[in-house]
């Protein structure tokens, strides 16, 4: 999947359109403490808009508790796509990031692998994480109950130091198979 530029609005610009942070933070039953100091919780669109907020640690995204009712008000009023909730807490992944997904806007509680959501997250750990990396590896549902593994790909084109797009690719694994007559 092909993406956009991003483009950032922080916390303070959501006031505007009447959503304050310690509204999300409140929405995913999380608290400043939970948060991982190195990324401010951000709005970002590289054609569809995410806010993407990053924990410090495992134990952090495995309490996130969503008030789907909650997220489904923000999104409207911010006009989103969803949450995309992450920790690079090494206890918790190898890969460069371990995600969840909350849509309840569209009618998804949570998603197993959103690639429209892995490519912000990656810009965001690009512009704000200090690293000239080019490409991720981001990990999402295997904190989902139960969980559901798959591994997004993101590599970003970058000129000038700017990401000018992106692209976004994954793999996914059968964890079960059902067959259902008709």
């Amino acid at each position: 999947m092909e993406q956009l530029a991003p483009r950032y609005w922080g916390a303070q610009e959501w006031i505007e359109k009447g959503v304050k942070l310690d509204d999300v933070l409140c929405s995913l039953g999380i608290d400043n403490a939970d948060l991982d100091q190195r990324f401010a919780p951000v709005l970002v669109n590289t054609g569809n808009s995410f806010i993407v907020v990053g924990l410090s640690d495992a134990a952090g995204l495995a309490k996130v508790r969503p008030d789907f009712a909650k997220i489904k008000q923000i999104s409207e009023q911010l006009d989103l796509i969803g949450y995309y909730v992450f920790t690079k807490d090494p206890s918790a992944t190898s890969r460069d990031a371990t995600t969840r997904m909350f849509a309840p806007r569209y009618a998804i509680d949570e998603e197993a692998a959103t690639g429209m959501a892995a490519g912000p997250l990656a810009c965001v750990l690009h512009d704000f994480g200090g690293t000239s990396q080019r490409s991720f590896e981001i990990e999402q549902g295997v904190f989902m109950k139960p969980a559901s593994p798959s591994l997004i790909k993101v590599d970003l084109d970058i000129e000038n130091g700017a990401i000018t797009g992106l692209m976004v690719g994954g793999y996914g694994k059968a964890m079960t198979s059902a067959r259902i007559a008709l």
